[in-house]
């Protein structure tokens, strides 16, 4: 009660109640808790995680400069928070395999993107979107 989250984007259904609108949606569909006005210390729910994006590359192997157009969408982040794990049959939390300061490779189309109030670029997404964990 009283916090400001983050939600899916196409998440809940809009009621109008004593003149104000409001938005009932699933507990699932909360991707996180922000506890301060930047993403960077957003409390991700469930089985999400939050990840720092690493930088894309401004040349190619080959030396070729490239555009802001032209350059490959990163895969590759560092793990900045993660939650507190999904929800069992009995009601216990099953525990995320990755944790904060982890390397990982995640699915290329998945989770939320959001940009940190100082220009850098983090990535909400479940768990299962994470392929690897890199050493």
């Amino acid at each position: 009660t009283g916090s400001q989250v983050v939600y899916s984007k196409y998440a809940g259904t809009e009621v109008e109640y004593n003149n104000s609108k409001h938005l009932i949606m699933k507990e699932d569909d909360i991707i996180g808790i922000l506890e301060s006005d930047d993403v960077k210390d957003m409390k991700p729910l469930n089985d999400r995680v939050l990840i720092k994006v690493a930088e894309a590359s401004d040349k190619t192997e080959a030396g070729l400069i490239l555009t802001e157009t032209t350059k490959e969408k990163p895969s590759i982040g560092t793990v900045v928070a993660v939650g507190p794990g999904s929800l069992d049959e009995e009601g216990n939390r099953q525990p995320l395999s990755v944790s904060p300061g982890s390397t990982v490779l995640y699915s290329k189309y998945a989770g939320g993107e959001f940009k940190g109030t100082d220009g850098t670029n983090y990535i909400v997404l479940r768990v299962s979107d994470v392929m690897a964990e890199l050493s």
